[in-house]
């Protein structure tokens, strides 16, 4: 599939993957082709593709599974180099849940929006408290950075993904 907005082609796994995962208003336009990139993750070299909020990874190991496309850690790219107080644990409740694996909450509006696209097996856990960021309340995931808008308040895009994926593009010379 041609995106004519940025010129660039989508197909096979990565198209199933992009229109199942929420399209254009998740993950963004794709802003590259297809290409082989070496994971700072595992050092193996995987098929990628890079779209405006994500990037997406084909895991051959995972071929037929719900896994044979990941996103990328982004997350953890974003914020490397950046320190994260541990937050104290909190009650399960309906409206926040505590990881003990990384130590940190999450609640409200944020949670619901894990919650409803995928939790842990598209987004991971989070990896930061919630913070202000450029105006925004945020918060990073491994594989992503979740942004408050009030301007959109009581919509389906109070909750967006950040611009990750054109973020790392950018710092890898894209």
């Amino acid at each position: 599939m041609l995106f004519k907005e940025t010129g660039k082609h989508v197909g096979g796994q990565f198209l199933a993957y992009w229109k199942s995962h929420g399209g254009l208003a998740q993950q963004g336009y794709p802003i590259s082709e297809e290409f082989q990139d070496i994971s700072a993750t595992d050092g193996k070299t995987y098929t990628v593709q890079y779209f405006e909020r994500n990037r997406f990874e084909y895991h051959p190991e995972f071929a037929g599974t719900g896994n044979e496309v990941l996103m990328g850690l982004l997350g953890v790219e974003a914020t490397k180099g950046r320190t994260f107080a541990p937050e104290s644990p909190v009650a399960i409740t309906p409206n926040q849940s505590y990881f003990p694996e990384t130590q940190h909450t999450l609640k409200g509006s944020f949670l619901k929006y894990w919650q409803a696209n995928g939790g842990l097996a598209v987004f991971g856990y989070p990896i930061s408290p919630e913070l202000l960021e450029n105006g925004y309340l945020v918060q990073y995931f491994e594989r992503n950075r979740f942004e408050y808008h009030l301007e959109f308040q009581g919509t389906p895009n109070e909750v967006l993904l950040g611009f990750l994926g054109a973020q790392a593009a950018k710092t890898n010379g894209w």
